[in-house]
């Protein structure tokens, strides 16, 4: 990071990859919650597994927060209402609310919007 001293004053450039390491523990508790890896969290948001690892080490850039974000609220509503251990299982399993396609494709693929409107469905469910 690129210092400058300006009538006593410490002027620093501003690089986000120095930045504080924003969304690091939420990466964790997505990947802990979905029982995911770095690749199946790579899939799920759209960028590559090394970009996972740089977020890992250097925080998550401003442009992909708010996805991380929208991720982990949907893990807490998750675990919230499910047997945590279970939950791996239920994201990886295809459902016909869901066009045939798991919970974890959907998400790459269209995002937590559809995901939520399932799990409204599903917790209202009364099998009728």
């Amino acid at each position: 990071m690129a210092v400058k001293v300006l009538a006593g004053l410490e002027l620093r450039r501003y690089n986000p990859h120095m930045a504080a390491q924003v969304g690091v523990p939420e990466l964790t508790e997505i990947r802990e919650t979905f029982g995911l890896n770095k690749s199946d969290l790579a899939e799920v948001l759209q960028c590559s597994r090394s970009s996972i690892t740089k977020w890992e080490l250097r925080g998550i850039p401003r442009d992909r927060r708010a996805s991380v974000e929208r991720l982990v609220d949907l893990a807490r509503i998750f675990r919230a209402r499910l047997i945590s251990s279970r939950i791996p299982k239920i994201v990886r399993t295809p459902d016909t609310w869901l066009g045939g396609r798991t919970m974890l494709q959907t998400l790459g693929q269209e995002g937590v919007d559809p995901v939520y409107a399932y799990l409204a469905r599903f917790f209202t469910y009364n099998g009728s």
